[in-house]
């Protein structure tokens, strides 16, 4: 197996016609991937799947299905998401070639997640939000979409033929989407002991905490700057107790 690969799993979202899993499947096994992970999966039990899924069927009955994508990601240190559709409130899309070292690195000490959606939507903001890198492929503008199990082909094509060719940097081991969670919610909570609330109509809290999540999102965490932010937390939690017993 291409060492690139090992880490790599493959989480389609959403996904509404079972063949396009099957076809899924069979891209897997041709780059190297054999970890698929579904998100509010159509039955499997169709016999289009397992043509579909030719000598790859094996990965489809391993698949991991969970009812929301944040039960699905919680074990991934570095998530990627394949969209084509760019707008406000959407995280920064970069050309798939150019994020190709950086997806490289992570792979070599992190679980990474590639994420795939809807075959008519794609994947939802909030979805791209659990993103630490948002990937476009090229098409022409006049058929810009590609089917989703072609773009699971031609994302691990890529980083297969990437792998295969250079050598990435090491990057430093980042924590899990879980990790991570339980990292914002202490945060938001400092901060609403803090004083942040709501402004007029303006939710203060809500929105440092989505200018956080951006932030952290875009490289993720290493242990060492994970347990530095709660460390910040727990000195501010026993400085805001010290003030309330004096």
């Amino acid at each position: 197996m291409n060492a690139l690969m090992r880490n790599v799993s493959v989480v389609l979202v959403g996904i509404r016609n079972a063949g396009n899993i099957g076809s899924a499947a069979r891209a897997m096994k041709n780059c190297g991937v054999d970890d698929l992970v579904l998100v509010d999966p159509p039955p499997l039990d169709v016999p289009e799947v397992r043509k579909l899924a030719w000598a790859s069927f094996d990965i489809v009955q391993r698949a991991r299905s969970h009812a929301t994508i944040g039960e699905a990601l919680g074990e991934y240190g570095f998530v990627v998401g394949a969209t084509r559709r760019k707008g406000r409130g959407r995280r920064p899309v970069t050309d798939l070639r150019k994020a190709l070292p950086r997806i490289a690195a992570a792979t070599r000490r992190n679980r990474v997640a590639i994420l795939f959606g809807r075959e008519d939507k794609g994947l939802s903001n909030e979805e791209l939000a659990f993103c630490q890198c948002a990937v476009s492929i090229r098409a022409a503008r006049a058929m810009a979409s590609l089917n989703v199990a072609q773009a699971v082909m031609v994302v691990l094509h890529e980083l297969f033929s990437y792998g295969a060719s250079e050598q990435a940097e090491q990057p430093p081991e980042l924590v899990s989407q879980e990790r991570l969670l339980h990292l914002y919610a202490r945060i938001e909570a400092t901060l609403a002991a803090l004083g942040y609330g709501t402004e007029g109509d303006r939710q203060v809290l809500e929105s440092v905490m989505r200018t956080l999540r951006r932030i952290f999102g875009r490289s993720g965490i290493a242990d060492d700057e994970w347990r530095a932010l709660h460390g910040i937390c727990q000195q501010v939690e026993k400085h805001l107790g010290s003030e309330k017993e004096r």
